[in-house]
Order: C-alpha cells, then structure tokens, then sequence
C-alpha cells in the first residue's frame, strides 16, 4: 500500500487543515445563522442528489472505462470529450423535464418558508455547476492526482461557507449576495478544475470514435444504467436525509442538522484519502484479472479504515458533552447529539467494510449491484419519510443508518458469494474489543474532578493513548506498525 500510503497523507493533510477549519465554522459561525446554512446546504444537497439523474450514469463509467481509453500518446482519446458531450446532453434533457414541472415545485415549497420562494430558483444553476465539478473531479482522479481535486472540491466549501455566512451576519453583504457569491463560488472551482487539467496536460477532447468499438459500446451503455439507478441509490443514502429534514421540518432544523452531519463526517478524512487511491487501482487490477491484488487492498483498507474511524470517533464521543459546551447557540445545537451518534455509527460501518461496494461494481457481476443499492435506498426513503416527521431529526438520522447498514451487508454478501472475498479477519474483532476497552477506562475518568475542558483533554488522550498503545503492541496492523515506528525512530529517537 505503499502509493495509497503516500497519497493518502498528503490527502488527508490537505482534509485536515478543512476539518480544522470546518470544526472551528461549526463550533462558532454556522450555529448563528440556521436558517439561512439550512437554505445553502439545501441548495447544493438537492443538487447533489439530483446528480447521478443530470449526468445518466456517467459518474460510474468515469473511472470504470478509462483504462480502455488511457493512452498519453493518443491523447487518452479523447475521453474527457467524451464525458463533457454525455454530461452536457443529459444535463439539458433533466432541466427541460424539471422545468415542465416547475410550478408544483415552487409552489410546495413556497409555501414551507419565504426563504425556499425566494431562492429555490438557484438550485438550477447549483446543479450545472456541481454537475461538471463531479465529472472534472472524477476524471483528476484516473490520473491519481487527489490532492488538488479535494482543494477544489471539498476544502474550498468548508472554507468559503463561513467566510459568506461571516460576512452575512456582520451584514457586509446581504442574503441575495450571500447565495449570489455562492454560485459564483461553484463557478470558479470549475474554472479551476479547467486550468488544473490543462496544467497536467491531460485536456484532450478531441474523440476518437474508432475506439467505440460495438462491444465497448455495450458494455459502456450498460454501466451508465446501472450508474444512474445505483449513484441515484448511494446518494439517496447519503443524502436524502438533509433533504427529508428540510421538506418535512425546517430550514433552520436542517442546520442543525448538517452541523451534527459534519461532526459525524469528520471520520471519513482518512476513508477518502484511501477510497480516492484504491478506486482507480481497484479498476485497474479488475481489467488485468489480478485478484490477489484486490482481495489484499479489501482487507488491508478495510482494517486500517476501521481502527482510524474507531479512533476517531472514540476520541470525540468519549467528551462529546463538552463539544455542546463550547458550541455557539449550544442550548439548541445539543438536540443534534444523538444525530452525531446515529450518523457516526453509520460511519463506522462504512470504513470497516472498505471498499467492498467498488470491489462488486467495477467487476463482471456489477449488474447485482442493483440489489446492493436499489434495496437500501428504498428503506432510506420509506423509513426516513414514516420516521422524519414523528422523531425529527433523530428519525432521518436512523433511516441513514439503517440504509447504511443494509448496503453494506448485501455487498458483503455478494462479495463472498462470487469471489470468496470479505473483509473481515480475526483481527477485526481484535480492534472493536481493544476500543471498548479503552474507551470504558477513559469514561471513568470523572468531569468532576477538573475543570470541563482540561477534563476532556485527559479523557480523549487517554482513550487514544491507550488505544494506539494497544493497536501498536498487538501487532494487528502491519500498515500502523510500520508508521507509528517510522514516526518514533524519525521523530521521537532523534530528539
């Protein structure tokens, strides 16, 4: 794993300065404006739901074709014309249907809130924007270049959404300016992705269509079937929820709900990194037959994306009244602690899973997929629209849950009904008992007798002291091992 390794730092040292900046916006900016960070994350979820519908599919074909297409010489034939012809098309065809319907829409959610009449327009432009971000990001990552793409994608929200929503509150700039700046925003990180792509000298979009072979053809239209029924499904999952929230409840609920969802998401840092890696490998060793190299990267993925995700997580639940302490508007932000345990959980399974969904999707039998994604996203729905008005927030938050699960345990199975493969071994159980372990001995250590914060900093520590402490002296990650010794002999020995 030494290239997932290498990549994947500095992934996640790039994540981290975002978490970093994402922690400090969720502790102290966005709690004060709920109901207008509500109506933007509303925006750009909606729009991000609508994806895998405005593209047909083409996220999924992205990285699953590009090996038939990779050729420097050839300009990787032209592909990445190819994918702007496909996503510019079917983005026109989405717009005309939704504009068909676009009284009944306007007219639902007018009547939710004066906010959603004024501006639920700028979904529109939203979702063009995202639309082409997601296909530039996704064909950067064929060139095993992440770094740059996350800056585009992800970090620069968490950096520009508090700047607006400072600058809202301060009343620099109106709500008009607030939402204007951000689509103007998603504009520019398309512009980016544009210069970035021409800088690595990969822009080609001139199609060689003697590469569509018939066969390729098929094969090509098929995928994109089961693209758009199963990234509609995994966004369904994974994004329904905030959704849900907003139709059914509030604005400003929503808020706090995708507050507690960041906290929650906070884990998948070191997941991405991994995820963004292995994917295109996974692909790779798929079209050259090599499954040896496949079942090695699931179980070494999913184990160290466990033990980081029980990290993690641990190290933040163990003091997690105190994050309500320190939080602005902590009074209402608390009723979304138990969102933060449900989604998080969610989390979890996620990471000790690994990379079992791409495993089943980018093989010969990626048409069961639809059974691994079609099932949970319909309990997604159905649960999350039975238990979102009664329980609120904490009802979206365990229809994800239980959708998560459900998808997860189907790939699993499927994994191991056709290629023997799954991604547990005895040490996956060896880690979840070292960290109820540690965490039980850090609970026990009482707020009582110190100050709250300086309380929190002793029980955090000693949950991740003792937790690495206990990973790194059992040996059950070769991986960790070898970087927890590469940092004491680098760092600690010299000193």
């Amino acid at each position: 794993m030494g290239l997932i390794q290498r990549q994947g730092l500095k992934y996640s040292i790039v994540n981290w300065i975002g978490v970093f900046i994402g922690a400090l916006s969720t502790l102290f900016v966005f709690p004060n404006a709920l109901e207008e960070y509500g109506l933007m994350r509303f925006i750009l979820d909606t729009s991000a739901l609508l994806f895998p519908l405005l593209t047909f599919g083409i996220n999924s074909i992205t990285i699953r074709f590009f090996p038939y297409f990779e050729d420097k010489a050839a300009d990787h034939n032209g592909f990445l014309g190819f994918l702007l012809i496909w996503g510019g098309i079917s983005l026109c065809i989405v717009m005309c249907v939704g504009l068909f319907f676009k009284d009944p829409i306007f007219a639902y959610y007018g009547a939710k809130s004066p906010l959603f009449k004024s501006y639920i327009w700028l979904i529109v432009p939203a979702m063009l924007f995202i639309t082409m971000n997601n296909i530039l990001y996704q064909y950067s990552v064929n060139f095993k270049r992440i770094v740059i793409p996350s800056l585009l994608l992800d970090v620069s929200q968490k950096i520009i959404l508090p700047i607006l929503v400072i600058a809202y509150l301060y009343k620099w700039i109106n709500l008009d300016l607030m939402l204007t700046f951000l689509i103007l925003y998603l504009a520019a990180v398309t512009i980016g992705f544009i210069w970035y792509i021409i800088h690595i000298k990969s822009w080609f979009t001139r199609i060689n269509f003697q590469v569509f072979t018939p066969e390729l053809r098929k094969k090509i239209k098929d995928y994109a079937l089961f693209g758009l029924i199963g990234g509609l499904g995994a966004l369904v999952i994974s994004k329904l929820d905030t959704w849900l929230v907003s139709t059914f409840l509030s604005l400003r609920i929503n808020g706090i709900y995708s507050i507690s969802a960041f906290v929650a998401n906070v884990m998948e840092v070191p997941a991405r990194a991994v995820l963004g890696i292995s994917i295109p490998l996974i692909s790779k060793y798929w079209k050259d037959q090599n499954m040896l190299e496949i079942k090695n990267l699931y179980q070494k993925a999913s184990l160290n994306l466990l033990i980081l995700g029980l990290l993690l997580f641990g190290v933040f639940w163990v003091s997690v009244d105190v994050f309500f302490l320190i939080i602005a508007n902590s009074q209402e932000m608390i009723t979304g602690k138990y969102v933060i345990l449900l989604l998080g959980i969610g989390r979890l399974i996620d990471m000790a899973t690994g990379l079992n969904n791409y495993i089943l999707n980018f093989s010969p039998y990626f048409k069961y997929s639809y059974i691994q994604i079609v099932i949970p996203a319909l309990l997604s729905a159905l649960l999350g629209i039975w238990l979102t008005p009664i329980f609120g927030m904490v009802g979206a938050a365990t229809a994800t849950l239980s959708a998560v699960f459900c998808y997860n345990a189907i790939s699993v199975i499927l994994n191991w009904h056709f290629f023997k493969m799954q991604p547990f071994d005895k040490n996956t159980g060896f880690v979840i008992i070292i960290a109820l372990i540690a965490f039980g001995i850090a609970f026990l250590i009482p707020f009582s007798l110190f100050h709250w914060l300086f309380a929190a900093i002793i029980r955090s520590g000693t949950f991740a002291i003792l937790f690495l402490a206990l990973i790194w002296k059992s040996k059950v990650s070769p991986d960790l091992n070898s970087t927890i010794d590469k940092f004491i002999s680098t760092t600690l020995i010299k000193k």
